[in-house]
């Protein structure tokens, strides 16, 4: 039985490649439309979300920036208005990174090989990292036009977490209608102002096969009454794995920007369905607005987060804030069981760097009896919000607390570095939550961590070097052992 069940699995996956593979083909023989901008950012690449962080904050960039993939269209269309001579060197040099990345990506056919791998299997992901398993070998190849774009990414894992070692992550088909893109596939998603993590929606989690709607251009038209804003929805499909299989995600993020100072984003997530659960529009639907806390099967998670930007001692100073909530009563708008992020940053211009401050606390009170190990669980869906063990949200997951101060430096045009000193208390409580088909870091012992992290990353037109190092100290609150480890990396990408 387990034998035909792989070999389906196997014939189902010979059978995506090879429709993807001939749409790509299809789009390359039949759209002969000259090459456009390339359509959006990825969540890979802190040293890009710096330079755009900055533009932003000094107000040349004036969409909203914190919902990824993000948009090129609005982000070009405001830096393309600003002349480049008037600028300070360290804005005129971001200018030129970003512009010339935004150059590269609008290629109509491109090509890419990737390698990376560690010392230890990486625990923690955030945002930039690429890499959740020891070892990873990537090609991709994609083709677009003003109309469609397409991209196969086939990655091969050495001991994956989930089991999986041949993976299309990162493989889509995507449409433009008007001011809107429909695509399907596997995207990585990030949601907030957080240089770190998210406690809605990060790339700690392997990407959902969904159908994305998204908003293209965020920018506001001159007769618009609206400000800039941005707007993302999308239904996924979750594992035949989990604990109800094949249960549907809906994601859902709206972005707006109505002071040049200020963006703030709205953020809904729902599991819903799965074998012997409703699966339809109808089961959607009353799930989302007949349903809510303790209401019935639907899983949901809701929230908002703002950042505002001002000056600090002529240098940009940013605050920023989210609030996301495990709970939420769709009859009263109320949030239950909220997890709170805080975060400060400011950009020093003598040292080209961007330094900030951020804490989260995932450790909340369930009710008036229970404390812990609520946060992303569910009663029906017991994997709780999460994809082969790892959280959707922070990967520090439930019952934990982090602070992290960090420092991002442009050391030249080509290289730069991020330095990080981190205090994490992980499963505060010490229970362990009984998920018998995937392993989370909530059935970790309690362990409080004091890390350093640093790492340096250089790129030109067609190659890109990341590699780091890692000392962590890890105190275990029930025998009180300390263990001492270093973690090395290494990754390298080329673009054809």
């Amino acid at each position: 039985m387990q034998t035909a069940v792989y070999n389906r699995r196997n014939f189902l996956r010979r059978e995506f490649i090879l429709k993807l593979l001939s749409v790509l083909i299809s789009c390359a023989v039949v759209m002969s439309a000259p090459a456009s901008a390339g359509w959006w950012i990825e969540a890979d690449d802190l040293a890009l979300r710096n330079d755009i962080q900055l533009l932003a904050d000094s107000g040349y960039i004036r969409q909203p920036i914190n919902t990824y993939p993000l948009m090129w269209s609005g982000i070009v269309q405001d830096l393309q208005s600003v002349d480049a001579d008037a600028l300070t060197p360290d804005l005129r040099d971001a200018l030129h990174r970003v512009m010339m990345l935004w150059q590269r990506d609008r290629r109509d056919v491109q090509a890419s090989l990737s390698l990376a791998g560690e010392t230890e299997q990486p625990a923690i992901v955030r945002f930039g990292d690429t890499l959740r398993d020891k070892a990873q070998a990537q090609a991709s190849g994609s083709y677009q036009n003003d109309r469609v774009s397409a991209r196969l990414q086939v990655s091969q894992v050495s001991q994956p977490f989930d089991q999986n070692r041949t993976r299309l992550d990162g493989s889509y088909v995507a449409v433009k209608a008007g001011n809107w893109i429909v695509s399907a596939g596997a995207l990585e998603k990030y949601w907030g102002p957080s240089f770190d993590t998210s406690a809605i929606l990060s790339t700690n989690a392997r990407p959902v096969p969904a159908v994305t709607l998204s908003r293209n251009s965020s920018a506001a038209a001159a007769e618009d009454w609206l400000p800039a804003w941005t707007f993302t929805t999308s239904f996924g499909q979750l594992s035949s794995r989990a604990q109800v299989p094949d249960a549907k995600l809906w994601q859902a993020r709206l972005g707006i920007k109505p002071l040049n100072s200020l963006e703030m984003g709205f953020s809904w997530v729902m599991t819903y369905g799965g074998q012997g659960y409703g699966n339809g529009l109808n089961d959607w639907f009353d799930g989302l607005f007949r349903g809510g806390t303790l209401e019935g099967s639907e899983n949901m998670l809701a929230g908002y987060d703002l950042r505002w930007t001002t000056s600090l001692l002529d240098q940009p100073f940013g605050v920023y804030w989210s609030a996301i909530a495990d709970d939420v009563s769709t009859k009263t708008l109320q949030l239950y069981k909220v997890s709170y992020q805080l975060g400060l940053d400011t950009y020093v211009r003598p040292l080209s760097s961007r330094i900030y401050l951020e804490i989260i606390d995932t450790a909340i009170d369930c009710s008036n009896d229970r404390k812990f190990n609520c946060y992303y669980e569910h009663s029906t869906h017991h994997d709780g919000y999460r994809r082969y063990g790892r959280a959707f949200g922070t990967s520090y997951d439930n019952d934990s607390k982090a602070l992290n101060l960090g420092m991002l430096t442009q050391l030249d045009s080509s290289t730069s570095w991020h330095n990080k000193l981190a205090w994490l208390r992980l499963n505060v409580d010490g229970a362990r939550v009984d998920l018998p088909s995937q392993w989370t870091q909530t059935q970790l012992p309690a362990r409080t961590v004091l890390l350093w992290r640093t790492e340096q990353q250089w790129r030109d037109h067609a190659d890109q070097w990341k590699w780091g190092l890692e000392f962590s100290n890890t105190l275990d609150k029930a025998s009180q052992e300390r263990d001492w480890q270093t973690e090395l990396f290494l990754s390298w990408s080329r673009q054809f």
